[in-house]
């Protein structure tokens, strides 16, 4: 009898080292994808981090590529000598590829430029692309 019931605890503590190590297992076994953004490198875009001059023209264009989540919504935003970021455009996506261009002038005074591109997804993940300007 005593072997009886170490065989049946012994059966028990297997099952239920089991039940918890399979429970344990993704749903999901692949890896999830973030978006993805990228800088166009064609002629006339700038795509690079770089010393301008003062009042210089620039055209940054990018391209947005969906991950496993909807992309909700677009936005463009300066810093001005590592000050606060001022948004200068927002846009809803709802697309699987977004394509945007932005024409920069750098200001008439010397000083940094960060240009942030970010994407932010239906779960609220934000992927974040940044060009930094110093203006001379």
């Amino acid at each position: 009898m005593r072997t009886a019931l170490y065989r049946t605890g012994n059966l028990m503590t297997g099952l239920f080292i089991g039940v918890v190590l399979h429970g344990c297992v993704r749903d999901d076994a692949k890896p999830s994808v973030n978006p993805s953004i990228e800088f166009l490198t064609s002629d006339g875009y700038t795509y690079a981090s770089d010393t301008v001059p003062l009042s210089d023209t620039l055209r940054v264009g990018v391209v947005i590529h969906k991950g496993d989540d909807q992309l909700r919504n677009f936005k463009v935003t300066a810093t001005y000598d590592g000050g606060a970021p001022l948004t200068t455009d927002s846009l809803p996506v709802g697309t699987e590829t977004y394509e945007f261009d932005k024409t920069i002038i750098t200001r008439a005074e010397a000083g940094t430029e960060r240009w942030s591109f970010a994407v932010q997804e239906n779960d609220g993940d934000i992927i974040r692309r940044s060009l930094t300007f110093t203006v001379q």
